[in-house]
């Protein structure tokens, strides 16, 4: 499952490799297989041969840019997968048969969006298009510097609920999945069942910090466990030993979805 660190190195990625470039074919297949030729207002012909002139990532949504200010908004994240291909397109067996968005890039490379329901995370947008949507998201965790900051804690002030819950809810910054909100409790030494009114202004601060720094060295390490520092927790969810001080880690269910920590690291 792709988390927010995952997300921004495919834009990175996709900004060396198609930007500029013109679309040749775009094509959505739903689950059966059949080509859905107007969905979710996709239409190739508002596509074809036009240049991508700009990528944008804000939380998990990928805005995908084109002449003439046509932009293709793409909710990724979840089970949706995300390739870039090169070569001939290989067959998909019957029981990996999903929808299936298909961008053909000056002929030899493919953009391929595979999900479950893939037209309801589709969006063709203009400058005249309801972006509502945005708007209920919270700042972007891996931009919240300064005043970004400042807006998380104006937020958390207004939160009751569990750290973790708060740090999956996209209405609070968005983007972050089960192992990156078990990343940062863990380096932020706090219990992922704490509760926001429960913490200190120390702790909160902490908390806080923890987001953008976080994320931010997850991307530096291009999401690759064995790459992160020795201190994260990541690196030991096989091996199930706190990086601090060696015991076991345990799981415990907060909101009903399971978090990893250390119950003598973490309070």
């Amino acid at each position: 499952m792709a988390e927010l660190p995952e997300l921004e190195l495919l834009r990175q990625k996709l900004r060396r490799n198609i930007l500029n470039k013109r679309v040749n074919v775009l094509q959505l297949h739903n689950a059966k297989g059949e080509l859905q030729a107007d969905a979710a207002g996709i239409e190739e012909a508002a596509f074809k041969g036009k240049p991508i002139t700009d990528l944008h990532r804000y939380g998990q949504y990928l805005f995908l840019e084109l002449a003439r200010k046509d932009i293709l908004a793409m909710q990724l994240g979840g089970e949706l997968s995300v390739e870039l291909e090169r070569g001939p397109a290989q067959a998909e067996s019957e029981e990996e048969v999903r929808a299936v968005l298909e961008i053909q890039i000056n002929g030899h490379q493919r953009l391929r969006l595979h999900g479950t329901q893939l037209g309801n995370r589709l969006r063709m947008l203009d400058e005249n298009s309801d972006v509502d949507f945005l708007t209920k998201l919270g700042p972007d965790p891996l931009m919240v510097q300064g005043e970004g900051l400042s807006v998380l804690r104006e937020a958390l002030s207004r939160r009751r609920s569990a750290l973790r819950n708060i740090l999956l809810d996209d209405a609070f910054t968005p983007g972050i999945g089960a192992v990156w909100a078990d990343e940062i409790l863990y380096q932020a030494r706090l219990r992922p069942d704490r509760t926001a009114p429960s913490l200190s202004d120390e702790e909160r601060d902490r908390f806080l910090e923890q987001i953008p720094k976080v994320l931010d060295r997850a991307v530096r390490c291009q999401a690759k466990t064995n790459l992160l520092p020795k201190t994260f927790l990541t690196r030991h969810r096989e091996d199930n030993h706190c990086p601090g001080c060696g015991g076991a880690l345990e799981t415990l269910s907060v909101g009903g979805k399971t978090a990893l920590f250390c119950p003598v690291c973490q309070q």
